[in-house]
């Protein structure tokens, strides 16, 4: 018989203040909003926009696979995915490990984004942040919530879905309601009715494919710990007992992932997913591998009804790999459907 010297406890969280040689705190934007929302076209625009900041990313995703991560353009020396964690619990020294990480890579950064997943609640990312032993190391800057005009109400039947999006906007010290031109004046008047009517002062931006000014998203100092506590008071009347339990979110979402290095047909794929591709599924993403255009990295992103498909860069040196998630309702992600759904799609 063999012994283990496994330790009978995990190690406990660190207790110590955190710094970093020769560093002083970092601002830190935090981006929230559901599935879909657009939080990556809004990075992405950041990242390519005349700020003169040296940005560094931390890229969050809910499943198996950060597509969320490959999906980030220019900054990949710099970009540190935080792969299959919600990010929605206390997050103790995981995220801080990462910021280490990422500020230990380089002098260069003076700015972090942390692109948080669609699924994941603000409060344990924002008390983590405000924990005094992280004080010499970072700080919460602002934290902007992306808003999808065409599907906030999607989902309206379920209670705990309509709970997470209003936290994620009642956190926010700013919300971009994206996708406008999807939607007309009368119904983004209906969507700020209803924002206020649950949540006070909460200021709100209208956007097409989330073009913003970059003055108003970066170093801009909006967050105000003082608010945190009547933040806190004013959505826990939201019922949210289990909005912290990290089991909760298994209870209510279900993943599904694919990886294949055989080619796609690119007009099969995109006619399955636009048709049969199951209601109950909120959000699919994923980098394909496509016999039409086998040199490029081609991104497909369903949200809802909608369904994008689009080029991005080329594969060069790396083996072209095809990886797809799907986010849904609990027992939506028969896995072997999917598979076989996605399969059949395979160039013959």
């Amino acid at each position: 018989m063999s012994i283990k010297s496994d330790p009978i406890l995990a190690s406990g969280p660190r207790l110590e203040t955190i710094s970093l040689a020769g560093r002083v705190p970092v601002p830190v934007t935090l981006l929230t909003g559901f599935l879909g929302a657009g939080k990556t076209t809004l990075l992405n625009r950041i990242l390519s926009g005349d700020h003169g900041l040296r940005v560094g990313v931390l890229v969050n995703d809910f499943g198996a696979i950060n597509i969320d991560a490959d999906l980030v353009e220019g900054v990949e020396e710099n970009t540190i995915s935080l792969g299959n964690g919600c990010v929605c619990c206390e997050i103790r020294d995981d995220l801080v490990t990462s910021v280490e990480e990422l500020l230990g890579r380089t002098n260069e950064i003076d700015y972090i984004i942390l692109e948080a997943s669609g699924v994941a609640d603000p409060e344990g990312i924002v008390m983590t942040f405000l924990a005094q032993k992280f004080r010499d190391l970072l700080y919460l800057d602002s934290i902007t919530c992306v808003v999808d005009a065409e599907g906030i109400f999607e989902h309206g039947d379920n209670p705990y879905l309509t709970m997470l999006k209003l936290r994620q906007i009642g956190y926010a010290d700013m919300v971009i309601l994206n996708k406008i031109d999807l939607i007309g004046p009368d119904n983004v008047a209906i969507i700020k009715n209803w924002v206020a009517s649950h949540l006070n002062r909460v200021r709100i931006i209208e956007a097409d494919h989330c073009d913003v000014p970059l003055e108003i998203l970066l170093a801009v100092g909006r967050f105000d710990p003082q608010n945190v506590a009547n933040l806190r008071q004013e959505v826990s009347t939201m019922h949210s007992d289990t909005m912290h339990q990290h089991d909760a979110l298994h209870e209510v979402f279900d993943t599904w992932s694919y990886r294949s290095e055989r080619p796609f047909s690119l007009t099969a794929l995109r006619e399955m997913v636009r048709k049969e591709l199951p209601a109950s599924i909120y959000r699919c993403k994923g980098i394909v591998f496509t016999a039409d255009l086998p040199a490029t990295r081609v991104a497909i992103q369903t949200v809802g009804r909608r369904t994008e498909i689009s080029e991005l860069d080329e594969w060069g040196q790396d083996v072209p790999l095809s990886q797809i998630v799907a986010i849904g309702a609990p027992g939506c992600d028969d896995a072997a459907k999917l598979t076989t759904m996605f399969e059949s799609c395979i160039a013959k």
